[in-house]
């Protein structure tokens, strides 16, 4: 059986403009900010209308490398779904970096979002209002 991981649904809304998408987002608890935190490619930045040379750039440390990315600080709020269900939202700092395989969303982001990962490996999740007998799954 291949191992799933934690992705959830989330709206990211630009602020101060009408601009959203919906989309499946990596739940990264391997992944550190220090404010909430929303990492994205540049192609879904397009969609969001964001304008890359407007954005200072920053550093990104991986496990295994430091890489450069684009950084807009407190730019969109982020809506945790459950289908068409609101569960939470947090307003966040948004990375932008070139060639992420997927959106993710870092430690900090997770728990303010009240995501608690049951299972990592099966993809097992729940809002940190569900009753406890009430499991999500990865989206």
């Amino acid at each position: 059986m291949k191992p799933l991981v934690v992705r959830v649904k989330l709206r990211i809304k630009v602020l101060g403009s009408d601009n959203f998408v919906e989309a499946a987002v990596l739940a990264n608890g391997g992944a550190e900010s220090p404010r909430p935190c929303l990492v994205i490619d540049q192609e879904l930045a397009k969609k969001l209308g964001i304008e890359l040379n407007r954005l200072k750039t920053c550093s990104v440390e991986e496990a295994s490398i430091i890489t450069e990315a684009k950084l807009a600080e407190k730019a969109v709020e982020i809506e945790l779904l459950d289908g068409d269900e609101l569960l939470s939202k947090t307003i966040a700092d948004l990375v932008i970096q070139r060639d992420l395989v997927e959106p993710l969303i870092t430690d900090i982001t997770i728990d303010e979002l009240g995501i608690q990962v049951l299972s990592f490996s099966k993809g097992l999740w729940r809002h940190v209002n569900d009753p406890p007998q009430k499991i999500r799954r990865s989206v």
